[in-house]
C-alpha cells in the first residue's frame, strides 16, 4: 500500500515540488539531499497524511473549517509536529509545498523568491516574498492553534 517514497515526507524534508523529467513527476528537497519520486505531489502528501490515519484532502478540509483558510490552505502532515503550506493553488501545476523550517527569503523578481533554510540548502519558487510569508503564517498558526486543541484534550480526559 505505501510507496516508500512518502516516507520521506518526515521533520527533515524542506520542500516538495512538481518535477517533470524522464519518469519522475516529484522532487523532495531534504536536509539530507534531493530525491525524486515517481509519484506526484499530491500522492506523496496524500501517503503522508494516511500514515498519521487521514487523508490530505481531509486534513486540508479541517483546516478550512476551523481556521477558515479558503484558499492556499497549510496542512499539518504528521502528528502536529510536520506541517507544510502550497505556494500557490495546489491544483496549479507550479505549486510548491514548503514544510515548517526556519527560512529567510531573497527577491528575485517581483513573481520569484529564493528560499534559503538554515543550513543554505535553496529552492526558487515562483511567488513574491509576500505570498510565502503570509503562507508562513498561516502555516504557524495552524500548527500552533491545533496544537493547542490537542493539549487542551489531553487535559480535558
Amino acid at each position: 500500500m505505501f510507496n516508500n517514497d512518502s516516507l520521506l515526507i518526515d521533520h527533515q524534508i524542506y520542500a516538495l515540488e512538481p518535477y517533470f523529467i524522464d519518469k519522475f513527476k516529484s522532487k523532495l528537497t531534504t536536509k539530507n539531499g534531493i530525491y525524486y519520486s515517481e509519484m506526484s505531489v499530491y500522492q506523496l502528501l496524500d501517503m503522508a497524511c494516511i500514515r498519521d490515519a487521514s487523508t490530505l484532502k481531509g486534513r486540508m478540509d479541517a483546516v478550512k473549517r476551523y481556521m477558515n483558510y479558503l484558499t492556499k490552505t497549510p496542512v499539518i502532515t504528521f502528528a502536529h509536529s510536520v506541517g507544510a503550506f502550497p505556494t500557490m493553488s495546489y491544483q496549479q501545476v507550479d505549486c510548491v509545498w514548503i514544510f515548517n523550517h526556519y527560512f529567510q527569503v531573497e527577491v528575485l523578481e517581483k513573481k520569484k523568491s529564493k528560499v534559503i533554510f538554515s543550513d543554505g540548502t535553496i529552492i526558487i519558487v515562483k511567488v513574491s516574498k509576500e505570498v510565502l510569508l503570509r503562507q508562513q503564517q498561516k502555516l504557524h498558526c495552524t500548527m500552533n492553534t491545533f496544537r493547542s486543541l490537542h493539549q487542551e484534550k489531553k487535559v480535558m480526559y
